[in-house]
């Protein structure tokens, strides 16, 4: 096992990226390959419904609320922007997919998936 801070290249094509906010040492993983991209964001999202149209709304489990809403505001935008995939843990399933900017706030676009027979 090896200990890492920040951002830092943990694999081949694996790094992680500091994002704290919702706590001090929060991280995204981000997996890269042929010019696409996964990033794994843990709990930069809570409530699905309420913080995609409203990054700005924190909930009690954010330690540094302020800088939180920032980093939410900054991410969602960055994956609006660059189309990148996003796997969230608090995301309707599959919680894999990707971002659109919306009038106000931001939209989901779930991964199309199919129940195998």
């Amino acid at each position: 096992m090896k200990t890492f801070a920040g951002d830092a290249e943990l694999f081949p094509g694996v790094r992680s990226v500091a994002v704290p906010g919702h706590t001090p040492g929060h991280t995204f993983y981000v997996v890269e390959s042929r010019d696409q991209q996964l990033q794994f964001w843990g709990d930069t999202v809570h409530a699905q419904h309420v913080q995609l149209p409203d990054p700005a709304v924190t909930v009690l489990f954010d330690i540094d609320s302020p800088a939180a809403a920032k980093q939410r505001k900054r991410v969602f935008a960055d994956a609006a922007a660059k189309h990148y995939w996003v796997a969230a843990a608090h995301i309707a399933f599959p919680g894999i997919g990707h971002l659109r900017k919306e009038a106000t706030g931001f939209g989901w676009v779930p991964a199309n998936y199919s129940i195998p027979r």
